[in-house]
């Protein structure tokens, strides 16, 4: 399938939050704490948006290869995504290993650190009980979102393969979907150790990317066109998607924390986020001409690169010349430049072997 211009702008808007909220430490004072922060939506809104995306646009590829093979090749859908995540994200592990070894003792606190972020597991650290060091939760931090993402991916091609019918599966999607603001407030209560991480674990934050794939099956169905287009269209509806997005819920969350967001906030943040990909995508207006803008998507190819390197170089615990502002933005570009073109690029053209559709 080909890519959509729309949604590699919406990844590079993502990366650009996610960019900005890390650069932030290393800014001088008189800007690091400027109105522009209390404005700007902050980069946990940017990761949410890549959740979204990613889950629409990997179940729309699945829906595509069901509809034209009949089936779900499971064996080509993991090497597929073991040639898109593995390369990047291994070659960074090897460079905090080697930076350990040599350079900074200090980056991480012993190979157990390593081992919960290269199994995919940051995001259920508290469970293992391990010190990553003063600055190691920094450097492998990130890390938990991608975990969240493999962790989804192991399971998502196999609702697919054993689901009777796409609509059954969106059904229970939609079931899912409803149910996990209780399952946030009651672990909340029911495993007090893990409050720190509820929005990080999959059990308790998968509807990030769940809503993206119950967009992709609405997409797909035969009624989509009939009755759900002209919601998709609608002005007011997108109005009050970004309204709420950027308004209502940071002076909710300000007033309410958690009690907002577990129960409400993250759900409808998913929904909101949701509307403005379909509007983004079907609606010609100066939001879609923007993200279509070649920077746009050169930023946007670049995402997952920027955000994998981005962690070593934005940040406030090296004090070297080149992680001040902005020097330090200009040397993750060009560092996320060179592993896309030296990394990524040739390993997704042997992606392109596997492809479904």
């Amino acid at each position: 399938m080909n890519r959509i211009k729309s949604l590699d702008g919406l990844r590079a808007i993502s990366i650009i939050l996610v960019l900005i909220g890390h650069c932030r430490p290393t800014m001088p004072p008189v800007l690091a704490q400027s109105l522009l922060f209390d404005i700007l939506p902050g980069g946990a809104l940017g990761v949410n948006i890549f959740f979204v995306i990613s889950g629409y646009l990997i179940t729309r590829l699945l829906i595509a290869e069901k509809n034209k093979t009949g089936r779900n090749s499971l064996k080509q859908f993991y090497l597929r995504r073991i040639l898109r995540i593995f390369p990047v994200f291994y070659l960074y592990i090897l460079v905090i290993i080697l930076l350990k070894v040599f350079f900074m003792p200090d980056i991480i606190n012993g190979f157990t650190t390593v081992a919960v972020a290269g199994l995919y597991l940051w995001n259920y650290a508290v469970f293992f009980h391990f010190d990553p060091g003063p600055i190691g939760g920094w450097f492998l931090g990130h890390f938990w979102s991608l975990a969240m993402e493999e962790q989804f991916y192991l399971l998502w091609p196999l609702a697919f393969v054993l689901a009777a019918s796409l609509k059954k599966l969106k059904k229970a999607v939609v079931v899912i979907i409803l149910l996990m603001p209780v399952i946030r407030v009651g672990s909340y209560f029911l495993v007090p150790m893990i409050r720190p991480e509820i929005g990080l674990m999959l059990h308790t934050a998968g509807d990030y990317i769940l809503t993206g794939c119950l967009g992709a099956l609405i997409e797909m169905s035969p009624e989509f066109e009939a009755r759900y287009l002209k919601y998709v269209k609608s002005k007011l509806i997108v109005i009050v998607a970004f309204f709420c997005l950027l308004v209502i819920d940071p002076v909710l969350t300000h007033y309410f924390a958690g009690a907002y967001n577990l129960s409400v906030g993250m759900s409808a943040n998913n929904l909101f986020i949701l509307i403005i990909l379909f509007w983004s995508m079907y609606v010609p207006s100066w939001f879609q001409r923007m993200l279509n803008k070649k920077l746009m998507v050169r930023i946007g190819l670049l995402s997952y690169s920027l955000y994998i390197w981005q962690q070593l170089i934005l940040t406030p615990h090296m004090d070297t010349w080149l992680n001040k502002f902005p020097q330090n933005l200009v040397v993750v570009f060009l560092i996320a430049l060179l592993s896309y073109h030296v990394v990524e690029k040739p390993v997704l053209r042997l992606k392109e072997r596997f492809k479904a559709v």
